[in-house]
């Protein structure tokens, strides 16, 4: 044996001292334990008269003979150490006939567990306890665990083992055994029959228990009474005295059960922390008084206003609110481009989908990204302008440019970022109000025959309003409905010139559009 941490070798002296105590005197009396025996029984061994070390008599691997020549069926390595958690040991077993070594560990905040635990998975230490009672029928317990009903044959690990034996009607018995390694322990006991029994337990630890105002232990009591009336009473520091009469009959056994209250200094301010539904763990003061302190459920407001993110999905409706929208053209060799201006049909209205992340704070949040494209359900007429003050136009397929798109079809996406948001919880619904730039994008192109093939394109600068309504369903799931209004500060190609090649300043303030989303979304 040898310490498993340095400075630890009086914990190889211990260890030894369990092990020798553990032997029955048959085994020990075939056992060397620790170095001083070691060394004494080689004393007299002659290297030469071991196998495979003489010079005529060599072999590959002359570990087992050496072993089997010295006499060992078994030679057992431990190392066992002591830390803050307790007590550790490493053990290996290695047998010449098996030709391998086989390891084990264990850990106890007790000496003997903690050895005889690593012990035992490499090397049989196990004991057997020969149980039996008069009368039979008692229940036996191990260390508190249950091994069987008297008689009973039980496997134990050697060492001190409390057995108690337990029958209804009959005083308990407890005893302190010391189980040798390998033994047999038989233990019989009478148990003495009682006119009836009282089995009291409480909680917390160190609780004490009174009957008829005698002090009778602490935490739990199992023995005979008189039949009768008794007054039993509980004690802890910090919790609530509890006291019951009970009625105790001849024959019977009675069982109670009892954990105290604890109490709350009176007058004091207690802190405790609770834990909301999203796991948000706060500090609440509350008065102290005697008793559980009870915490309020958080209302639905202020779960609604727990849940500081979001992420969403709608289908999206927009329409125009004017009859203006500026596209241009891009075309090579310089001359004037085409420019969109007014529509010749009613405004269309657009359709499409949504999506939008944010987060923030309980009234103030942001929201930091969205997305939302749309197409025209409509039939979409647009009348065709150029750049050069009514002069010119643009060059196609040999002629000009037709003054006019017939059944346009129109996609345009906005992207929106970074845009404040105010948010009130009312029930089950959260309003929102966010407002700011908006960057608008679109190509319009007609159906064939199309003459201006390249189609136009639109850039806008927008400032935009979303008014949301949400209701939360279950947890964060919610559904949703936007209002948004979006006004054009500037476009991408004004001026230009209009259908009848008057000059045409495109007034942005008319190209606004207006809409609805309907969808889903989860916060957060």
């Amino acid at each position: 044996m040898r310490p498993l941490y340095p400075g630890q070798e009086a914990l190889v002296a211990r260890t030894e001292q369990a092990l020798n105590k553990l032997l029955p005197p048959e085994a020990r009396a075939q056992a060397i334990i620790g170095k001083a025996e070691l060394a004494a029984a080689m004393t007299n061994q002659s290297l030469g008269s071991v196998p495979c070390f003489e010079v005529d008599a060599r072999c590959g691997d002359p570990i087992d003979a050496f072993v089997s020549a010295l006499g060992f069926d078994r030679v057992v390595l431990v190392q066992g150490g002591q830390d803050d958690t307790g007590y550790k040991f490493k053990v290996a077993s290695y047998e010449s006939k098996v030709g391998k070594p086989a390891p084990a560990t264990s850990a106890n905040i007790d000496l003997d567990r903690a050895f005889l635990g690593a012990l035992a998975k490499v090397v049989p230490v196990t004991a057997t306890l020969e149980l039996t009672s008069t009368p039979t029928g008692a229940t036996v317990y191990v260390d508190d665990v249950k091994v069987g009903i008297t008689p009973v044959s039980a496997q134990v690990l050697p060492g001190e083992r409390v057995v108690r034996f337990d029958l209804k009607l009959h005083e308990p018995h407890d005893e302190v055994v010391a189980v040798p390694i390998r033994g047999k322990l038989s233990l019989d006991k009478s148990l003495d029959k009682v006119a009836a029994r009282i089995a009291l337990s409480a909680s917390p630890a160190g609780t004490e228990i009174f009957i008829d105002g005698v002090a009778a232990g602490k935490d739990r009591v199992d023995r005979g009474i008189a039949p009768g009336d008794h007054v039993v009473r509980f004690v802890a520091e910090g919790h609530k005295a509890f006291e019951q009469t009970i009625s105790v009959k001849a024959g019977q056994q009675f069982t109670l059960e009892k954990a105290l209250e604890s109490i709350a200094p009176k007058n004091d301010r207690v802190t405790v922390l609770i834990t909301d539904d999203k796991g948000n763990v706060k500090p609440v003061t509350v008065d102290g008084q005697t008793g559980t302190i009870a915490v309020p459920r958080p209302t639905d407001e202020q779960r609604i206003r727990g849940w500081k993110s979001y992420a969403q999905v709608s289908f999206a409706y927009a329409g125009f609110t004017g009859n203006q929208f500026l596209a241009r053209r891009f075309e090579d060799g310089g001359g004037p481009t085409g420019r969109t201006t007014t529509f010749a049909s009613p405004s269309p209205g657009l359709m499409g989908i949504s999506a939008e992340f944010g987060t923030g704070g309980e009234y103030v949040g942001v929201s930091i990204f969205g997305f939302t494209w749309l197409t025209n359900m409509d039939r979409l007429d647009m009348w065709v302008g150029y750049a050069r003050d009514g002069q010119g136009c643009e060059p196609v397929s040999g002629g000009c440019g037709p003054t006019r798109i017939n059944s346009g079809t129109l996609h345009v996406g906005n992207v929106q970022l970074i845009q404040p948001q105010f948010r009130i919880g009312v029930w089950k619904f959260l309003f929102t109000l966010q407002a700011g730039a908006e960057f608008r994008f679109g190509w319009l192109n007609e159906f064939e025959p199309a003459v201006y093939r390249d189609g136009f394109l639109a850039i806008d600068l927008l400032l935009a309003a979303r008014l949301s309504v949400r209701y939360y369903i279950v947890e964060g799931f919610y559904a949703h409905v936007q209002g948004h209004y979006a006004q054009s500060l500037w476009s991408l190609g004004a001026p230009a010139t209009d259908e009848n090649g008057r000059n045409f300043e495109f007034p942005s303030t008319k190209s606004s559009t207006a809409g609805l989303n309907l969808g889903v979304g989860y916060a957060f």
